[in-house]
């Protein structure tokens, strides 16, 4: 076995492979070309300190490393069946961790779905630790949440306001708690699709949503509440942002399970889909 970096490789390439080690994967989550490259943009992947795993000219892994300021994170870490249990996983981590020390990163930041034992294995054994478990939710367009149709379309009465991509940024600079790589501000900076509401309620509660609208779609979304009851007023801002957009699927990832918003996206008829277990190592410097 040998390892390459991902820059010597096509996103072709790249995204096949990635598909093949998913495909028993307990959440697959394919990939196609665009929509990788769009992930390499977003979320600054570093395809120089990223890696492959080859015997031959077969692919048999293959891991992703986000870097940014002072931090990096491991994603799309995948080997396929045929290379499992021969330490292709661990090499390719291995790797990885070598390349966000060389970057002079002093944390590494990992997400690993519940229920993948072995996977959790891997990197607990790589000296990473446990830490919070981040829900990823949806909610279908056909959904009928227990606040009515009709109280979506009429009331409660909410001053909504939309929010400039520059203002909206400000706002995600500015949230009280960590938020996860996937909703860091940095993930959203060259996102010019990105948009967001603040939303008020007669109760005096405040706070906005950011999120990605496409023709099937909500995603992207973060909500921060800024004054009152934090489900009461989620539950304001999640009505404001449906009304606009009452055909649309919507996901949303990686909130605290913790959170007190979420039982805010419960009342709008979110439901948990999965959870995710973040993980992190510290890297002496």
């Amino acid at each position: 076995m040998q390892l390459h970096r991902a820059s010597n490789f096509s996103l072709q390439q790249l995204t096949d492979a990635y598909n093949q080690t998913r495909v028993d994967y307990i959440v697959p989550m394919p990939m196609n070309v665009a929509r990788l490259q769009e992930y390499i943009d977003t979320y600054d992947i570093d395809l120089e300190a990223s890696w492959v795993a080859m015997d031959g000219k077969i692919i048999f892994g293959l891991g992703m490393l986000g870097v940014r300021p002072g931090r990096s994170w491991i994603t799309r870490v995948g080997v396929l069946p045929i290379g499992r249990r021969q330490g292709t996983g661990r090499a390719i981590v291995d790797k990885l961790m070598e390349s966000a020390s060389r970057r002079q990163c002093q944390e590494l930041w990992i997400e690993v779905i519940a229920g993948n034992v072995p996977a959790q294995q891997l990197f607990l054994t790589g000296g990473f630790h446990p830490g919070r478990q981040l829900l990823v939710a949806r909610r279908p367009p056909s959904h009928t949440s227990p606040l009515s149709e009709e109280s979506l379309v009429h009331g409660p009465r909410l001053e909504i306001t939309e929010l400039e991509h520059s203002h909206l940024l400000t706002l995600l600079n500015e949230r009280r708690e960590r938020p996860n790589w996937l909703n860091e501000t940095e993930s959203f900076h060259s996102n010019q699709d990105i948009r967001g509401l603040s939303v008020g309620d007669r109760e005096g509660g405040r706070g906005w949503v950011a999120y990605r609208a496409d023709a099937y779609q909500l995603s992207h979304m973060v909500v921060e509440v800024l004054e009152g009851n934090p489900a009461q007023v989620t539950a304001s801002v999640l009505q404001a942002l449906h009304r606009r957009h009452p055909t649309q699927d919507a996901v949303m990832e990686n909130l605290p399970a913790d959170s007190p918003y979420w039982s805010g996206f419960q009342t709008l008829g979110y439901f948990e889909v999965f959870r995710r277990l973040e993980m992190v190592k510290r890297i002496a410097p």
